[in-house]
């Protein structure tokens, strides 16, 4: 049974504006979409790994990762990765382990 690992979840999506897919040339269907890696421990999210980005054309469903995409595109993913913040929830596990450290030390003091 496996207790802890990774995912990764989906934080930002973009259209692109002037630009094709390399495959099917539909113009104007291009997205750029930003997801996070995140380690957790029973599902629940413990805290952010890191970020990775994806273009995706919304007609042929082509997906390039950043590696894989023309220079201005990877500039434009860039920009993208960069402006996108990570979610709150990403932190929910450090947040349940500071409220349970802070029951069991508050309540160790009062009932000494």
């Amino acid at each position: 049974m496996v207790i802890f690992g990774w995912r990764e979840a989906k934080i930002n999506i973009q259209p692109v504006n002037n630009h094709s897919c390399s495959y099917c040339n539909t113009q104007e269907r291009l997205f750029i979409q930003v997801n996070r890696l995140y380690l957790h421990i029973f599902w629940i999210p413990v805290f952010p790994l890191f970020k990775k980005t994806y273009s995706i054309c919304g007609h042929c469903k082509l997906e390039m990762s950043k590696s894989q995409m023309p220079p201005d595109l990877q500039r434009k993913a860039k920009e993208y990765k960069q402006t996108s913040k990570t979610p709150w929830w990403m932190f929910s596990g450090l947040i349940i382990v500071t409220f349970l450290m802070l029951f069991m030390f508050s309540s160790a003091l009062f009932n000494s």
